[in-house]
């Protein structure tokens, strides 16, 4: 295997190699060896996400018994009520705890499949990969406060950011087809609404972006939180027609494995106004496909997004970590 380069000889820019190894069959090999090593560390985020999305289903279908004509039973309404929000809280508390849980594991697989020198003969054996992947972990843990501060710098260089993106999101929903239809509102309103959606796609894929490089130079810790913040945007920003390419098909691959319903939907919207609020067998056995199979492609999509920017982020081999110096 090859050593890691140095940190002094890291290259600013994606390099065409870099882009040319997921067209070796090596590397699709390598990640999805690692993938499967890290399923015994990830099942448990996937565990809480796949119990929130199963309550979320049953208490949006509990809903359904107030849709009748006439007047609501208070018996009924009063209960009902009480349930929905029982398990939209319950949703709430898993999601977020499976959020951080996911984050975490994530963070400590990013760093292992980084630090593993990359072999396209795919010689790397299983043991190797589980020595990598629990020396990430361990990392993750020993330097949870600079990751914390890293994660917490980046997410306030990325508020003007999440701040139109929100706004877009606000007047694309808002000014929906049936809206614009329902209020009589001029044909103008629909470009402005163009024009959001366009503004949308370009600022959630520079968010994505800069996430991705935040993840991959934090999991790394050989850098102060100062240093991590600007090299993620610097880095962000130097690779994105490449990051974007790879976040857009990563993204749906993502989709079209996990949630295949949602491709249906996207080309007969009508099902899912008809289908939202109704919980039926397949809506569970959604939730339960959506669970397993993101404990493959959830990491398989990180490794992809963070083998763009490996040649820019490697640490070094000296063991020196920026993140003692915080």
């Amino acid at each position: 295997m090859k050593p890691l380069p140095d940190s002094n000889e890291r290259p600013i820019i994606v390099s065409k190699k870099a882009l040319a190894r997921f067209f070796h069959a090596g590397w699709w090999k390598h990640t999805w060896h690692f993938a499967l090593a890290f399923v015994p560390i990830f099942k448990t985020p996937i565990i809480l996400s796949t119990l929130a999305g199963i309550i979320m289903t049953g208490s949006l279908s509990s809903l359904t018994v107030l849709k009748v004509d006439g007047v609501i039973d208070g018996n009924v309404l009063i209960p009902t009520l009480i349930g929905y929000a029982t398990g939209m809280i319950i949703t709430g508390i898993l999601l977020i705890l499976a959020l951080f849980i996911g984050l975490v594991r994530l963070t400590g697989f990013t760093r292992a499949f980084l630090r593993c020198p990359l072999d396209l003969e795919d010689r790397t054996t299983s043991a190797q990969i589980k020595t990598f992947l629990d020396e990430g972990l361990t990392a993750v843990r020993h330097h949870k406060a600079f990751l914390a501060k890293s994660w917490l710098v980046s997410s306030i260089i990325m508020m003007p950011l999440i701040f139109v993106w929100c706004a877009c999101s606000f007047i694309v929903v808002g000014l929906s087809p049936e809206i614009v239809q329902a209020y009589n509102l001029g044909p103008e309103v629909l470009n402005l609404r163009q024009g959001a959606m366009v503004v949308l796609a370009i600022a959630g894929l520079c968010l994505s972006n800069y996430s991705i490089t935040t993840l991959a130079v934090s999991s790394m810790s050989d850098r102060t939180v100062k240093e991590t913040s600007i090299e993620s945007l610097w880095l962000a920003i130097t690779t994105s027609p490449a990051l974007s390419v790879v976040s857009l098909l990563a993204f749906i691959a993502v989709t079209v494995i996990t949630t295949p319903y949602a491709v249906v939907v996207l080309f007969k919207p009508a099902l899912q106004a008809r289908t939202i609020m109704a919980a039926t067998p397949m809506s569970y056995i959604s939730e339960i496909w959506q669970g397993l199979s993101g404990l493959i492609i959830i990491p398989i999509s990180t490794a992809m997004l963070c083998e763009v920017v490996r040649d820019c982020v490697v640490i070094s081999e000296s063991g020196k970590s920026g993140a003692d110096k915080n």
